[in-house]
C-alpha cells in the first residue's frame, strides 16, 4: 500500500489574477485538487481509521533570488503562507490582525508537491487535469497555466544507499529539514484518546508515521512492536543542544485561527551501539531487520510527510543520512 511504487508529484502553477490570501496556502491546493475531482474530498476527509492516509500535500512554494548567497543569481525555495516567527523567548499567540496576507501575484510561477501511491495516482491526476477555475472562500481563481512531473520513487534503491551508510560508518548523523510547518504527536504518550500536538523533534515523534506505514506493510503492525520500534528511535537519535538555534516557533492562520507549528531543521548524531543492539534484538524476536525497516522509513518519510495532519499540507521533509568527516 505504502512502499509499492510510491510517487512524488510537483505540480507548476501560475494564476491568471492576483490572490490575498492569510488563511494557509495548502487549503487554496486542497481546493484546486477537489474542484478537479470531487472524489478526492473523501480522501482528504477526517477517517477513523488507524492506517495513515496514503496522499500528502504542501503549501505552494517559489523561487527567490538569495541575496546572502556567495553566488548572487541563486534561487532560494520559498514557502508561501502567512505567518509570525517570534522573537526570543515569546511563545503566546499573536492577534490575528498580526499576521498579515499573502499576495499571489498574477503570472508568477509557484509549485507544489503531492505524495500519493500508485492507486490513488490517477484519482490525483484527475484532480490536476483540465482545471481552469475553482472557489476558494469567497475568491473565484483562475488558473493560467499548470503542469506537473511525476517522480517514481524506487524504495528499494533509495533505501539500499541509506542501508549502505547505516551498516557500514559507525560516526553517522541525519538531517531533518522541515519544509513545510510541521505537527507532531508524540507515539510513547499512553492513557490518552487524543495526543496533545508536539512542538520538540524527538526522533521518534517524526518517525511514528512512516514507521507504522512500513510495519503495515510487513504484515508487523502489533502494538508492542511499533512501541518497541519507537522506543529504539528515541535512543538511537542523539538530539544536540544547536537544535534551539536551529527549530523555530512558527504561528501561521488555519480556518481564521492563529495555531503554532515547527519549522526549521534538526541533525540528530546516531548512537551505532544502541542501532547495533536494536537490529539483533528486532531479528531476534520479531524476525525484522530493523536498519532496513529504518532505511524504508526514511524514504517514506520524504513522500508521504510526517507528524500530523499530512494530508492538508504540514509536515513536508527532507531527510540526509551522512556520516561524520
Amino acid at each position: 500500500m505504502y512502499l509499492e511504487n510510491p510517487v512524488i508529484i510537483k505540480v507548476n502553477v501560475s494564476f491568471r489574477n492576483d490572490l490575498r490570501i492569510k488563511d494557509y496556502t495548502a487549503k487554496l491546493v486542497k481546493s484546486l485538487l477537489i474542484s478537479g475531482n470531487p472524489s478526492l474530498k473523501e480522501i482528504f476527509a477526517k477517517g477513523e481509521s488507524l492506517s495513515p492516509k496514503p496522499i500528502h500535500i504542501t503549501p505552494l512554494y517559489t523561487y527567490n533570488v538569495d541575496r546572502n548567497s556567495e553566488r548572487k543569481q541563486e534561487e532560494k525555495i520559498e514557502a508561501i503562507y502567512s505567518r509570525f516567527i517570534p522573537k526570543k523567548s515569546v511563545a503566546k499567540p499573536p492577534k490575528i490582525n498580526k499576521l498579515k496576507p499573502v499576495k499571489i501575484e498574477a503570472g508568477r510561477k509557484y509549485f507544489f508537491y503531492i505524495g500519493t501511491n500508485m492507486k490513488l495516482l490517477n484519482d490525483v491526476l484527475l484532480g490536476l487535469y483540465d482545471i481552469n477555475r475553482f472557489i476558494f472562500g469567497k475568491e473565484t481563481v483562475d488558473i493560467d497555466q499548470l503542469s506537473y512531473e511525476i517522480r517514481y520513487v524506487d524504495v528499494e534503491k533509495e533505501s539500499e544507499e541509506i542501508l549502505e551508510i547505516l551498516e557500514t560508518a559507525k560516526e553517522n548523523y541525519m538531517k531533518v529539514v522541515f519544509n513545510s510547518p510541521t505537527l507532531l504527536k508524540d507515539p510513547l504518550v499512553v492513557m490518552r484518546r487524543k495526543k496533545k500536538k508536539l512542538l520538540l523533534p524527538l526522533p521518534e515523534a517524526i518517525l511514528s508515521t512512516p514507521f507504522l506505514m512500513v510495519l503495515i506493510d510487513r504484515g508487523k503492525v502489533r502494538r508492542n512492536i511499533f512501541i518497541r520500534c519507537m522506543r529504539y528511535v528515541k535512543s538511537i537519535f542523539d538530539i544536540p543542544y544547536t537544535t534551539l538555534k536551529t527549530i523555530n516557533l512558527v504561528w501561521y492562520v488555519y480556518d481564521n485561527e492563529v495555531l503554532p507549528a515547527m519549522i526549521g531543521y534538526v541533525k540528530y548524531f546516531i548512537d551505532y551501539q544502541i542501532l547495533q543492539y536494536a537490529q539483533s534484538v528486532m531479528e531476534m524476536k520479531y524476525g525484522l531487520d530493523f536498519m532496513e525497516l529504518l532505511s524504508k522509513v526514511t524514504v517514506l518519510a520524504q513522500v508521504y510527510g510526517v507528524g500530523d495532519g499530512r494530508a492538508t499540507g504540514f509536515g513536508h521533509v527532507t531527510i540526509k543520512m551522512n556520516t561524520i568527516q
